[in-house]
């Protein structure tokens, strides 16, 4: 390989090591299942962009009516604290169609906070923390 591609490689896996936490495979998923519509099927994964989070919700209670709100992803250091926090809405489903039964999300964090032991996942109705 020639030097500028091994300067190239070297300065992505710095990069990487700075964003991802050294114990980010440690990490626990807490899924909120209070609400009518809950997170299902959710899983997460490390990359050098951050960290990605991705799944579905589903009503509790088939044919019960639309699945609207967004899904707010918390992440929490050991104590429980809240280190950062995203929202984001539901894909591939129509909020307007009467009985949708699960819709699925994927959102990224580019920064994870080396603190982060727990990545909690719910499903709000209301406005998102950006006020929309």
């Amino acid at each position: 390989m020639s030097k500028s591609t091994l300067n190239a490689l070297a300065a992505v896996l710095l990069m990487a090591a700075t964003v991802i936490p050294s114990h980010a495979g440690d990490l626990k998923l807490l899924i909120d299942e209070t609400t009518s519509v809950i997170p299902t099927d959710v899983s997460y994964r490390l990359s050098p962009e951050g960290l990605e989070v991705q799944g579905w919700v589903a009503k509790r209670h088939p044919h019960s009516g639309r699945i609207l709100g967004h899904v707010e992803i918390r992440l929490l250091d050991a104590s429980g604290s809240v280190l950062a926090r995203k929202d984001t809405y539901m894909v591939h489903y129509s909020p307007t169609r009467t009985n949708p039964q699960k819709a699925s999300f994927s959102t990224l964090l580019p920064e994870v906070p080396e603190q982060t032991a727990v990545i909690e996942v719910a499903h709000r109705v209301g406005k998102t923390a950006d006020g929309r």
